[in-house]
């Protein structure tokens, strides 16, 4: 059995490999068909959790996307959430928007990289709200700053 480790990972070299299918370098309408490719469920700390990773290509930097919801349950703890985050996007420079899908918070965490995958501030720092969860510094964006696809 793989573990959640070796999924998020996984799930980073199967996206890297479909950022040409990916928005914006490919249609919007693309994603339905691929989004099941970079979707996956892992238990952690007693939760069943699934994770969709993304990478697109926006030509000056790399936008990398980890959405994270409870299978079972309408919220997760916050520390789970920002570990996880934290496992797969790093430290620094993440951004944070949550919404609802079908009756469950989805916790989206966002960061933009360089071409070498090195964390750099978003284009829209200046319209989030700074944060900080247990010494953790993040951006706090509204739903309708981040394009999901």
């Amino acid at each position: 059995m793989n573990t959640p480790a070796d999924v998020l990972e996984n799930l980073r070299i199967v996206s890297k490999h479909l950022v040409p299918y990916t928005f914006p370098m490919a249609p919007a309408e693309l994603e339905e068909d691929i989004a099941p490719l970079k979707k996956q469920e892992i238990e952690v700390d007693g939760y069943s959790i699934i994770v969709h990773f993304n990478k697109a290509d926006y030509k000056r930097y790399y936008l990398e996307s980890l959405q994270i919801l409870g299978k079972h349950s309408p919220f997760l703890p916050f520390h789970l959430v920002v570990k996880l985050a934290q496992r797969m996007l790093g430290g620094h420079h993440l951004s944070l928007v949550e919404f609802y899908q079908d009756s469950r918070k989805v916790y989206c965490w966002s960061v933009c990289v360089d071409k070498q995958g090195k964390p750099m501030p978003s284009p829209i720092e200046d319209e989030t709200q700074p944060c900080e969860f247990e010494g953790f510094e993040y951006a706090y964006m509204q739903a309708s700053q981040l394009n999901f696809y």
